[in-house]
């Protein structure tokens, strides 16, 4: 049991190691997450007013044929009148030329307020296409900053993984499992030393009987308070006396 303590003692302290490595890059990591959402998000609303411009485009287009088209059957009928031999005959052509000019003018009206739209969306897709080229180079610039840092420590950080997968293939899977549920529980912290006769994660006074039992190193002792793995380091006991 003396080797399992051992063993979990050693990956406490190699992931102790790398989550200082990991501290050092600050919050960058968050920054360029944030970033690269906030970056989508803006895309995204950008091509929806592009598809917004797309589609007035399309309907003024339209809009502007047929008006061509009834432009056209409107001289046809306006070139009837001068045919027509009776008056019922020239009030029938004179109604369709009438029909004719309220679509025309309600298609060059729906054209205007077309085009203030076009406007207003160009607008728009040019106030965004400001701020995605803000948000991208910020991400460039903080991409950069955490690549350095990373570089930094990429050796050391390459090391302590590697000597933790050495560690995690000699130890137990069940104290595998059990360290990493109580890591994860406990912000990276499974495995304390007793420190002063108490627990070195939650500080909660031990028994003295217990400090006893838990420096025989000879089972894994729980603190009672926090959950954490206890352990008996001499050298640290040493130094807090």
């Amino acid at each position: 049991m003396q080797q399992v303590l051992n063993q979990l003692t050693t990956l406490q302290d190699l992931d102790s190691q790398l989550a200082q490595l990991e501290s050092l890059r600050g919050d960058l990591p968050h920054q360029v997450n944030r970033l690269k959402q906030e970056l989508e998000e803006t895309e995204k609303t950008k091509q929806n007013y592009e598809d917004k411009l797309h589609a007035y485009q399309k309907e003024r287009s339209i809009a502007e044929m047929e008006i061509k088209a009834l432009g056209g059957k409107k001289q046809k009928y306006q070139t009837q009148l001068f045919e027509v031999k009776t008056n019922r005959e020239y009030d029938a052509v004179t109604q369709e030329i009438e029909s004719v000019n309220v679509n025309i003018e309600k298609k060059e009206s729906r054209i205007l307020e077309l085009m203030d739209l076009e406007e207003e969306t160009s607008k728009a897709i040019e106030e965004y296409k400001e701020e995605v080229q803000k948000l991208q180079k910020q991400l460039d610039n903080i991409s950069q900053e955490l690549e350095k840092q990373m570089a930094k420590t990429e050796k050391d950080e390459a090391i302590l993984k590697h000597e933790r997968e050495k560690v995690v293939h000699k130890l137990n899977a069940r104290y595998f499992t059990a360290y990493e549920r109580i890591r994860k529980a406990k912000n990276g912290l499974a495995v304390v030393p007793v420190v002063r006769g108490a627990c070195g994660g939650c500080f909660k006074s031990l028994p003295p009987q217990k400090i006893l039992e838990i420096r025989q190193m000879d089972r894994i002792y729980l603190c009672e308070v926090c959950g954490r793995i206890l352990i008996w380091d001499e050298k640290r006991h040493e130094v807090s006396e």
